[in-house]
């Protein structure tokens, strides 16, 4: 069970509250709270992706800070154009803190609808130049197997149950022209992820529509994975419906935990 004071016991990095504030942190959390844990039991039941969104500008600073601390943080980045807009998964499957410029809000959704917006446009196929730069050497039959991949896959219809088409270039004799060629032509799209955890792993849209390059280093800095892959989102971004009771569960003990802190006058 987590402790408050939060400053002392969890590395809390919002300012200091008298007692009348901290409470008022609380309480307000715990209404906030309520709500999610109705969405995510609703999601788990009808096996439906949660849709919700709530503006944290609603309540006080402090109190947006108190509920942010107590839903934690995930391991999921995502940028879109540039940094305009930002989402950051939670500690709770499928709740993100929302960014648009200096707006705030949680969204509880399988993946934020800003997402999936950006990843709209894109082109059909890789263009390919019609002769081969000279030093390539495999770049022409990966980008005919990518294009090959796209054209037999209907991004649209995935669930996130199928596993993606996957090449690895780290496995393919790939010449430095090849490498340049092959990145020039799927070029760059409006989403970038990184994903903590045991290695970094960033994840980059293209700009052809389900076409995705996924990088894995490890902590030495060795390259464990380069890969393109086609699929509308690579699988590992989004949570899940299996991951609703789950969620709903997370949010229920942090609503005791907040509850028994105020019982016993740790908190207010």
């Amino acid at each position: 069970m987590v402790e408050l004071k939060f400053k002392r016991k969890t590395g809390w990095d919002g300012p200091d509250l008298d007692r009348i504030a901290e409470r008022r942190a609380a309480e307000l959390t715990l209404k906030v709270l309520a709500e999610i844990e109705q969405v995510f039991e609703t999601a788990a039941r009808t096996q439906t992706p949660p849709d919700w969104i709530y503006d944290l500008g609603r309540i006080d600073p402090e109190s947006a800070s108190f509920l942010m601390h107590s839903l934690g943080k995930g391991e999921i980045r995502i940028s879109l154009h540039g940094g305009e807009v930002k989402a950051h998964e939670t500690s709770v499957p499928g709740l993100w803190l929302l960014e648009i410029g200096p707006v705030k809000s949680l969204v509880a959704a399988l993946l934020p609808r800003s997402v999936e917006a950006a990843l709209a446009n894109g082109a059909d196929r890789v263009a390919m130049p019609e002769k081969m730069p000279a030093g390539t050497f495999a770049a022409a039959a990966i980008l005919t197997e990518v294009n090959d991949a796209l054209s037999q896959t209907d991004i649209t219809k995935m669930t996130g149950d199928e596993v993606p088409r996957q090449i690895d270039m780290v496995r393919q004799p790939l010449t430095p022209a090849d490498r340049t060629l092959i990145l020039t032509c799927i070029g760059e799209g409006p989403v970038s992820i990184e994903i903590s955890g045991f290695a970094e792993s960033r994840i980059f849209s293209t700009k052809v529509r389900g076409l995705w390059r996924s990088v894995i280093i490890n902590n030495n800095h060795k390259v464990l994975l380069d890969s393109l892959s086609v699929t509308h989102v690579p699988p590992e971004v989004p949570a899940t419906l299996d991951e609703m009771p789950r969620s709903a569960k997370a949010v229920r003990q942090t609503i005791d935990w907040i509850k028994h802190d105020l019982e016993r006058g740790a908190l207010g």
